[in-house]
């Protein structure tokens, strides 16, 4: 008995119906999709618009004072709040087959079943692996509008030549090796407090945990007595420290060196490589994140994903698309998976900090 076109599209979104919606379900290349479970499950909504943004006040004026009795005041207002403005960016994925394909396979549930679930899973793994090595990359230029605001972009390495730690993290690098100090519209050359904490490092040992002890002091804010805070001053609860394969292994090593008392039968130690977050420090897990492999001055970043925040525009998420043809082409029939998303990042004084190697002058 023949099929046509439109027994084949209700016969397709029947299928789809029992197949998971928008999850990535599939034996990885990366070992950790970090940003995809972030944003799988800790995404943050928000309404349309042109572009996200965020108000911060970067500055007090100094308008208090000691003073003296009967002295005379001299109000003044001031405008202290800055933009944060960051684009959506859009991105997806399509699947499709072929009536002959379905013809061939109509006949069999599971064969067909097979192959709807296969053409959608590769496709949703090259979302996943596409999303994943944006997150840890910073634009590819200064015109770059299209690729969304990754890791690099908000927690920036030191200057080139500096090796002095603190709250000197301003200068962003695009992947074509060009600069800017205009991070999120606002301008960390000209504003101190819009840069994020960095230092520089040897090798992984005791001084590099010292520097790594520091900056946890150091981005640690706690709003004064009586002063309500309008932002989230409290550290995330889901916030760790990322880095490569080899200062992974590097963090484990020492672990083991610095536990007198380690005496287990597993020969990998305490640090085992099949627990999330083999090493902690401070409570807050390692993870080895593939995309890092291999990046120029080793860097190890610290998240709090409280405030590097995923957000996705209402409603435009992971949407698959009804079955559909194309008079060009009207034996194919396809769906698309399209979302608008990017990652904002609302304190880059608390959202974290990266240590490094040092960058020659």
């Amino acid at each position: 008995m023949a099929i046509d076109n439109d027994q084949l599209l209700d016969l397709i979104a029947t299928t789809l119906k029992d197949l998971p919606k928008g999850q990535f379900e599939v034996a990885w290349d990366s070992q950790n999709f970090e940003f995809c479970q972030m944003y799988q499950k800790h995404r943050r909504k928000v309404d349309g618009g042109t572009s996200i943004q965020r108000n911060v006040i970067l500055n007090e004026q100094g308008a208090a004072r000691y003073r003296k009795l009967f002295d005379t005041d001299e109000p003044t207002v001031d405008n202290v709040q800055y933009q944060i403005d960051v684009p959506w960016t859009q991105v997806g994925t399509n699947y499709s087959w072929d009536v002959v394909e379905i013809m061939r396979n109509k006949n069999s549930a599971k064969g067909y079943i097979d192959l709807l679930e296969g053409r959608r899973t590769e496709r949703l793994w090259g979302l996943a692996e596409l999303i994943e090595d944006r997150g840890w990359l910073a634009p590819a230029s200064s015109t770059d509008k299209t690729n969304p605001y990754g890791v690099p972009y908000y927690l920036n390495m030191l200057d080139a030549g500096s090796t002095t730690g603190g709250f000197a993290g301003q200068t962003m690098r695009f992947q074509d090796a060009t600069t800017t100090t205009t991070v999120a519209g606002i301008d960390g050359a000209v504003e101190a407090k819009w840069r994020n904490y960095a230092d520089v490092y040897a090798k992984v040992d005791n001084a590099l945990l010292r520097k790594m002890r520091k900056a946890f002091m150091l981005t640690r804010f706690r709003p004064p007595p009586g002063v309500k805070g309008p932002g989230n001053d409290m550290p995330g609860q889901i916030a760790k420290i990322y880095c490569d394969a080899d200062r992974a292994v590097e963090f484990m090593d020492l672990a083991d060196k610095r536990d007198d008392n380690n005496t287990p039968k597993d020969l990998a130690g305490k640090a085992l490589v099949d627990v999330e977050g083999a090493t902690y420090f401070n409570r807050r897990p390692i993870v080895y994140i593939p995309q890092l492999d291999g990046v120029t001055y080793s860097p190890i970043y610290f998240v709090d994903w409280s405030k590097f925040q995923p957000i996705v525009q209402d409603g435009y998420w992971m949407v698959e698309s009804k079955p559909m043809t194309d008079r060009v082409q009207h034996t194919t029939i396809t769906v698309f998976v399209d979302a608008a998303h990017n990652n904002l990042c609302t304190n880059r004084r608390t959202a974290g900090w990266v240590m490094h190697t040092a960058i020659p002058a």
